[in-house]
């Protein structure tokens, strides 16, 4: 039997290929921290030398100058798509910032070309430095039966789909409804998984008491949406895991600390980004952003690199990434400081691929099909689209259901509203600092022609029109605004872009940003986009949507699994019960 080359190495029989030495090495499993060096054997750490003084003979050499070293970062739930980027160019912008594992849920490409767009993501995820761990989609569409997607994931394709040897797990159950319901597509689609053994993930925001005990019975044992203190202490209390989350959108750092800054270390929390678009990768991170933000809370530092790492990897039953001790994979970062995560050097599977902070190594790239750059298929759209109709051509006012975004949870409110010609003008409203606007969903995926409207209120578009094809996470065309001439401009531009996002005022563009993979992706690099990002925020901020983030507002309208008022392709949707409402109030 030959000798394995590794336990060699580790004894010192061979010469080892890198030593990392003089650095302060943070302990994940004691807590300690002390000086030591790192030997490391092709991908593996092979030695851990805890004194900081032993010789290490090495082919390659590099002095730590003093620096922290802690393991690679890992992310326990995002979406790669969410980022505006394919996952060479966001392996390009995450791996200078630590992160060095993710899990990826392409859930949004899922719900546009099903299961091709899943098989293009594990493609383009290959041959990087950064570890992408993909989970197959649980909830294609998130919300059955209230919208229609570009595919539809039933208990017999995720059966198939989640023995991919490439699919690592199970990603967010959203239909939390289905499951505490009982519903028969959903429990099928877990019991689907847990017959693999694979790792499931959940998603139950504001999910409590009986509900929750029935979600966790159910099989699924994390949630990355919880949003306040108590839901976080109970679902600790429960053997949750809790994924802390701060994203481009949703920002829970500052609530969650709460639920664990009295308490030592806690085995039960991971860290995840979920949704981050490129501008904030490239300029804050993900994992080192959460744990920044973390230790401001009043978090210990080496308790909140622990959530990062060590209980991440626990959390995927990953015994060989997490920490820095022989047998691991050499994932490994070096900071310069430890309280504000300044990241000097990271080292992947044993390679030196960011130096002083730079990108050593460039990350492979893959061309999508054509047809993924094609995915806007709607009829042409007129002003009569937008039209919302009464029964009574004489009546002078009607009261309708309006999705109020005045707070950060929407709900529904009636108000009265004017009609003119037998249907409902907004029109009228003009002047007011935040009109009522209309808000229409169109089916793009070519499977039906449906389409909808409605009204918001607080939303914050005071004049003009924008349109999106990101829309989770149906990813349907929304165009919102406070006149149809505006609409119907936004969202012919949007067709002939390929998809993205389109801001019109006066009858004139006035900001876009193309995104024609999938409607959900620029070919661009983080660096190269981010400028574009900032100025179509920019600009919207500047004129049609002012004191608003444009972005964070647009995106989730259509996403039926989070409380409490929602609109799809079909119509008004009460989350909680995933049932529709009516527009027009008897």
């Amino acid at each position: 039997m030959d000798k394995n080359l590794y336990i060699s190495a580790a004894k010192g029989d061979i010469t080892i290929d890198l030593a990392i030495e003089n650095i302060k090495l943070v302990n994940v499993f004691s807590g300690e921290i002390y000086p030591a060096n790192i030997g490391i054997y092709q991908d593996k750490i092979v030695h851990v030398d805890h004194t900081g003084k032993e010789d290490l003979k090495a082919k390659e050499v590099v002095d730590g100058k003093g620096k922290y070293a802690i393991p690679g970062l890992i992310d326990t739930h995002l979406h790669i798509e969410s980022s505006m980027i394919t996952p060479g160019a966001y392996a390009e912008a995450i791996l200078p910032h630590g992160t060095t594992t993710i899990v990826t849920d392409p859930h949004e490409i899922g719900n546009v070309l099903g299961e091709k767009g899943i098989e293009f993501m594990i493609e383009a995820s290959k041959d990087l430095d950064l570890r992408i761990l993909t989970f197959l989609p649980s909830c294609v569409p998130s919300a059955p039966g209230v919208e229609t997607t570009g595919a539809d994931f039933t208990p017999d394709v995720v059966q198939k789909l989640i023995q991919w040897e490439n699919i690592a797990g199970l990603a967010e159950v959203m239909n939390y409804v289905g499951v505490i319901e009982q519903d028969d597509r959903m429990l099928k689609i877990v019991e689907a998984a847990k017959k693999t053994g694979k790792t499931i993930q959940g998603h139950a925001p504001f999910v409590m008491g009986r509900d929750l005990s029935a979600y966790i019975v159910a099989g699924i044992d994390s949630d990355h949406e919880c949003r306040t203190t108590e839901e976080a202490i109970e679902r600790i209390r429960s053997g949750m895991y809790v994924e802390i989350r701060e994203s481009s959108f949703s920002m829970n750092v500052n609530d969650l600390a709460k639920a664990i800054n009295d308490k030592d270390y806690v085995p039960n929390v991971t860290l995840c980004s979920d949704d981050v678009k490129a501008s904030d990768l490239i300029r804050r991170g993900t994992i080192s952003h959460v744990i920044r933000q973390l230790i401001k809370e009043g978090i210990d530092p080496v308790n909140a690199i622990r959530f990062g790492t060590i209980n991440a990897a626990q959390r995927l039953s990953r015994s060989d990434l997490g920490a820095i001790s022989p047998g691991r994979i050499a994932d490994i970062v070096l900071l310069d400081d430890l309280e504000s995560m300044m990241i000097s050097d990271v080292f992947t599977s044993g390679k030196h691929i960011v130096e002083k902070g730079k990108l050593q190594v460039e990350q492979t790239k893959i061309e999508p099909p054509q047809e993924f750059l094609q995915t806007v298929n709607i009829p042409e759209i007129s002003e009569k689209d937008f039209s919302i109709k009464v029964n009574d051509p004489a009546a002078k006012e009607i009261k309708i259901n309006v999705i109020d975004y005045s707070n950060n949870i929407t709900n529904f409110i009636k108000v009265s509203v004017p009609v003119e010609n037998g249907e409902v003008s907004l029109e009228q409203d003009k002047g007011t600092k935040d009109p009522l606007i209309y808000i229409g969903v169109f089916h793009r995926h070519g499977r039906n022609n449906n389409q909808a409207i409605g009204v918001l209120s607080g939303f914050g578009i005071i004049g003009g029109a924008i349109a999106t094809t990101i829309a989770h996470d149906c990813h349907n065309l929304v165009v919102l605004g406070s006149n149809k001439k505006d609409m119907v401009i936004a969202a012919k531009r949007i067709k002939e872009l390929n998809g993205g996002m389109v801001a019109v005022e006066k009858g004139k563009i006035i900001a876009e940003l193309p995104l024609p993979l999938a409607g959900l992706m620029s070919l661009e690099s983080a660096y190269d986009l981010t400028p574009k990002i900032d100025l179509f925020e920019r600009t919207l901020n500047e004129t049609i949507m002012p004191d608003n983030n444009p972005i964070s507002r647009l995106i989730p309208i259509t996403l039926a699994v989070i409380p409490n008022a929602r609109m799809t392709d079909i119509g008004l949707v009460d989350v909680n019960v995933q049932e529709f409402v009516p527009l027009l109030v008897e």
